[in-house]
């Protein structure tokens, strides 16, 4: 079994995670880890899935549970017409299409603005739909994501939310997960929304190979980040939380959102407030897909932006096999596109996870990995990197 074949071969970064939540000190520093094509093309899938159940079923629960959240968990269903285009994925699905045809990791900054120009002009919001404007005013990135053009760049969630399936594309390399995530963020965004631009893409980087706890997974990405940044502290915020309150979400919910709404000033649409949300989620969520995604829809704010977050990084850790198993599962492999003109109108979602593998491999090779044979079956070696925060 490909899954067993890859905790095998990575046993050491397992141990070192654990390392950082101090329960095996000695764990030694891994150089590698292997993982077959099959069981990457997995992790990729559910990823991308899960982000795009978790964004689109939880669209009816978007600022709908700002002050308080909501009396009870929500029932969804998985998408049974499938999947469409929507701002929690169809920023990135252009970026990771041209990507891949283009055949480059970083598209530069004016080809960015090409493809923004000719795709970005509808179901766009606020600092995304002010770098778009600040486009056709001649700026292009990481000016469009200057606060003194873009008066939305220092809070807005397109830090959190534009971001996740880069991690996707740098298993175990959290530090060029979080490069990758940050050059995209960057059109729209600056300051601490590109600190939770590193954490995210650095915790869902780690998740390709990470079975343990998820409070252990919370505690190790936050080394990508700034210690001194508003991620860092709603992230232990949240932690803390949650071991004081392991059975009284909404507790824990409120006493969040006081600190960081009522007494700090962040909004409703900010990376910390939504980034704390998620922690939360995670958490009380322990490893349930279906359940993860009801808290991150009942403890409100921006829920479907979370809700999709919070898909990415277990949807990543738990593979597509996993989620297809359960029973609430009956999502059809399509995925309708309305507002990219320059992007196939209806693809699978298979198709599309492919597309994020063929870039995936363009990183490992880049960084250092190699095309292996692992039981007789395609695979990759992959040079680990530790979470590092610049």
């Amino acid at each position: 079994m490909p899954r067993f074949i890859t905790a095998t071969r990575c046993l050491t970064f397992i141990l070192l995670s654990l390392a950082s939540a101090g329960q095996a000190a000695d764990a030694p520093n891994p150089t590698t880890c292997e993982i077959t094509r099959e069981t990457l093309f997995d992790r990729i899938y559910g990823g991308w899935t899960g982000m795009l159940i978790g964004g689109l079923e939880g669209l009816p629960h978007e600022f709908k549970y700002n002050e308080h959240p909501r009396d009870s968990l929500p029932d969804f269903t998985f998408l049974p017409q499938g999947a469409r285009s929507d701002d929690d994925n169809d920023f990135e699905w252009p970026h990771l299409w041209f990507m891949d045809k283009e055949q480059t990791i970083k598209l530069p900054y004016p080809r960015i603005v090409e493809i923004w120009k000719a795709n970005m002009n509808q179901g766009i919001w606020v600092a995304n739909k002010r770098a778009r404007e600040l486009m056709d005013q001649g700026l292009i990135p990481p000016a469009t994501g200057d606060p003194r053009h873009n008066r939305h760049a220092t809070y807005n969630l397109s830090g959190q939310f534009c971001v996740e399936s880069y991690g996707f594309l740098a298993p175990v390399m959290p530090q060029t997960a979080a490069d990758i995530g940050l050059h995209y963020a960057r059109i729209a965004v600056s300051g601490e929304p590109l600190q939770a631009t590193r954490f995210w893409t650095a915790l869902i980087s780690l998740s390709a190979f990470h079975e343990g706890a998820l409070d252990e997974a919370l505690a190790r990405a936050v080394d990508a980040v700034d210690p001194d940044s508003a991620m860092a502290e709603v992230v232990a915020d949240a932690r803390r939380l949650y071991r004081q309150h392991p059975q009284d979400w909404k507790t824990a919910r409120q006493t969040l959102h006081h600190k960081w709404l009522v007494e700090r000033k962040w909004n409703g649409n900010s990376t910390p407030v939504n980034g704390g949300m998620v922690a939360l989620a995670l958490l009380y969520g322990n490893g349930d897909f279906y359940r993860t995604l009801q808290y991150a829809m009942a403890l409100g704010h921006d829920a479907d932006c979370n809700a999709a977050t919070t898909g990415a990084v277990l949807g990543y850790r738990l593979g597509f096999q996993h989620i297809a198993s359960l029973p609430q599962y009956i999502m059809p492999d399509r995925y309708v596109n309305k507002t990219r003109p320059e992007l196939p109108p209806e693809s699978k979602v298979s198709e599309q996870a492919e597309t994020i593998l063929r870039v995936s491999e363009r990183v490992i090779l880049a960084n250092g990995g190699e095309r292996i044979a692992i039981g007789g079956q395609p695979g990759f070696r992959i040079r680990v990197q530790s979470p590092r925060a610049d």
